[in-house]
């Protein structure tokens, strides 16, 4: 018998998948996505054209009582702007992947909506110079280290460690 008197309670490391699926069901539920495998598999389905330019926003599934509702759930999909006429074209390609991917017809329609989708990327910010005496202190750590290509990612090392420790 487990010396553990709550049973629902795990003991041990847990993965974070595990702990995370709890707090994003409700939400993938909410935008119509029974699991958040499509959007976790999102850029191996789709391929590395549309990778970072498209993303699933939600499923519409359609009412058991329309009468004229489509066979399959219409997928929401957010693109950018310069990438919607291309995506719109390879939509058939892109429904058999999806569906491929979910293992059945599931989705018979992409409705695109263009929007930003890649974030703006920070220009990268060189750090200032160490003093003398830093540098000096750098060289000096790693002096000892025979291999020079590890020699020298151990300098760069020390260097960032020196720079992050100015930032405010």
């Amino acid at each position: 018998m487990s010396d553990n008197p709550n049973p629902k309670v795990k003991s041990g490391a847990q993965s974070i998948g595990a702990l995370i699926g709890s707090v994003i069901a409700p939400v993938c539920a909410k935008r119509g996505f029974a699991t958040a495998d499509l959007i976790s598999s999102w850029a191996d389905i789709v391929g590395p054209r549309y990778a970072t330019t498209t993303m699933p926003e939600k499923i519409t599934w359609p009412r058991r009582d329309q009468a004229k509702a489509p066979a399959g759930a219409t997928l929401v999909v957010r693109v950018d702007a310069g990438m919607a006429i291309y995506l719109q074209h390879e939509t058939g390609v892109m429904l058999d992947r999806i569906n491929g991917f979910l293992g059945f017809g599931a989705v018979s329609q992409l409705k695109i909506v263009q929007g930003a989708v890649s974030s703006p990327r920070k220009a990268a910010v060189a750090p200032a110079p160490l003093s003398p005496a830093e540098e000096a202190q750098v060289v000096e750590t790693v002096a000892s280290v025979e291999s020079d290509g590890l020699r020298q990612a151990l300098e760069r090392l020390g260097r960032g460690v020196y720079a992050s420790a100015r930032r405010p």
